[in-house]
């Protein structure tokens, strides 16, 4: 979790909103603004990226979970950020996991729904290529860091968007973490964001409701391997859309 020294209160303020939650806080200093080489926080925080993942990899680290200091846990947060943990180890046709994407509505292309044993409330997985916001990053450290080398390349962009844009991107529904109402040190101003993602998940929802409707029979998967727990995927094409590789939904169900 990275965090300014000074800002011990937002540090307290952590430790408490994620004391329950399946995951233990590591505090790590911020780089801070310099006005010559690192002119805001966009750069510092993208240099502190890519100096955590130096270290991960360093350490023979596969993934690393990078926090920022304003990150609330959303509802059911461990539900959902277990099993898509789960998913994401057993693969690596990812690169990046974002848990609070901001503007994905239109650029889907991949859905992936990990049912649970309980039958509710589906995890959706989704493939996007676009988005915004980086509270919440899942990283495999050596596809990410060799790709962050390209960034002074690339004209040191905005590095949340340029994310996305560079890597192989996932995000979720519901949302595992939001960020808090308050002062932003990029934007040098208070940010209103609570309503904005509450806004954004529930028109997420809207548009995936096909995908989250309740299976009309079990579907018998596995659910100890999470690669078994898979009931739609389906790869956008040049001309539409490929032949789904697991259940599909006819309107009514998935057969």
């Amino acid at each position: 979790m990275i965090n300014l020294a000074e800002r011990t209160d937002r540090w307290e303020q952590m430790q408490e909103l994620w004391k329950d939650q399946p995951i233990t806080l590591v505090r790590r200093d911020a780089i801070k603004i310099n006005k010559t080489d690192i002119p805001d926080a966009y750069h510092a925080v993208f240099l502190k990226h890519r100096e955590m993942l130096t270290t991960a990899k360093k350490l023979g680290e596969k993934h690393i979970l990078i926090m920022e200091d304003d990150a609330s846990p959303c509802k059911d947060f461990a539900r959902h950020w277990t099993v898509i943990k789960e998913y994401l180890d057993a693969r690596e046709d990812w690169e990046l996991f974002n848990g609070g994407m901001l503007m994905i509505r239109d650029c889907v292309e991949k859905v992936v729904r990990i049912d649970h044993k309980d039958g509710k409330d589906p995890t959706m997985v989704l493939g996007v290529w676009r988005g915004a916001m980086a509270h919440f990053l899942y990283m495999r450290v050596d596809p990410c860091l060799e790709k962050m080398q390209e960034w002074e390349a690339d004209g040191k962009p905005m590095f949340d968007g340029w994310y996305s844009h560079k890597m192989k991107t996932m995000a979720s529904i519901p949302y595992l973490a939001f960020q808090r109402d308050g002062y932003s040190d990029a934007a040098s101003q208070s940010r209103s964001w609570e309503e904005r993602f509450k806004y954004e998940e529930d028109t997420m929802k809207f548009a995936l409701r096909e995908f989250m409707e309740p299976v009309p029979v079990n579907p018998q998967f596995d659910h100890v391997d999470p690669r078994q727990t898979v009931l739609r995927e389906t790869d956008r094409a040049v001309l539409g859309f490929e032949i789904p590789k697991g259940a599909v939904w006819d309107g009514h169900g998935y057969s």
